[in-house]
């Protein structure tokens, strides 16, 4: 029981950290970061399942074997070598998501897990009768789980939340056009160091605008879904969207000519809204 209860937190910890960017609420800086880290270490961890599944199936049949200990030792160097692999991907996770110190922090505990992990099996192999192991069972349950909940979940949550970051929108067209009609023309810029129009997910930090020919472009980065994709919506009320992925090729190359980066647009279906993807 104490496993199963201990398996089952160690999946919603995991599982949580992956959703935190979608979570309702103020931006927190560091959701975007565990998502990622998480999400490299959950694929990397599939390498786990046949490990444990071997590992399971010698213990059950060698049960009464007293020479059979030294198969699940060969798979906990296996399974050591695949932890190594795990730490480092997380730590590329948190690396690619802008938060170096938090891959520091994960190569610290990393080592540090390696080192009591490296312990536990010098105490594990002077034990020369076969004991009970849970080990496959966490290999197997948590990698499994966590993917196919995120494989299951996460776009739709992703997309639930576009949508509030949307309707959240609102009031601050609203005021731009306001602004218009007052003055006849749009804002040149809503900077500002404090944001009044908040976006009220967790992973998303605010709005972005800029005036565009007779309109104007007002866009937020969404987290995606998928590793190693930029999302950027955007609202154009005359459908004049557009989005480019260096800003010194605005500077230096002609308009016609500027190759802008992305390789997918989507209409999405709330009017004059659409969806850039960079890689």
């Amino acid at each position: 029981m104490k496993h199963i209860l201990l398996i089952l937190l160690i999946i919603i910890l995991i599982v949580t950290g992956i959703f935190l960017p979608y979570f309702p609420g103020d931006y927190d800086y560091f959701a975007v970061g565990i998502s990622s880290t998480f999400q490299f270490a959950t694929l990397v961890s599939l390498l786990l399942v046949p490990i444990g599944l071997i590992w399971g199936i010698m213990d059950w049949v060698n049960r009464k074997n007293s020479e059979a200990n030294k198969y699940p030792d060969s798979l906990r160097k296996i399974a050591f070598v695949a932890t190594i692999l795990i730490i480092l991907v997380a730590a590329l996770g948190a690396f690619a998501s802008h938060n170096r110190f938090s891959a520091i922090i994960i190569l610290g505990l990393g080592i540090y897990i390696l080192l009591k992990i490296h312990k536990k099996r010098k105490e594990l192999k002077s034990v020369n009768s076969v004991r009970f192991s849970a080990t496959p069972y966490y290999f197997i349950f948590i990698p499994l789980t966590v993917f196919f909940i995120r494989m299951s979940f996460l776009e739709k949550v992703k997309n639930s939340s576009t949508d509030s970051v949307i309707n959240q929108s609102e009031q601050l067209i609203q005021d731009i056009e306001a602004y218009k009609q007052t003055n006849g023309h749009y804002p040149i810029s809503v900077q500002s160091t404090i944001e009044d129009y908040k976006t009220y997910v967790s992973g998303i930090e605010r709005f972005h605008y800029e005036p565009s020919g007779d309109a104007y472009n007002l866009y937020f980065e969404q987290f995606s879904d998928m590793i190693g994709t930029q999302e950027i919506v955007m609202y154009n009320k005359l459908d004049e969207h557009e989005m480019t992925v260096h800003n010194q090729d605005l500077l230096r190359i002609p308009s016609k000519s500027i190759r802008r980066g992305y390789h997918n647009v989507v209409q999405l279906p709330q009017p004059h809204w659409k969806i850039f993807y960079f890689d």
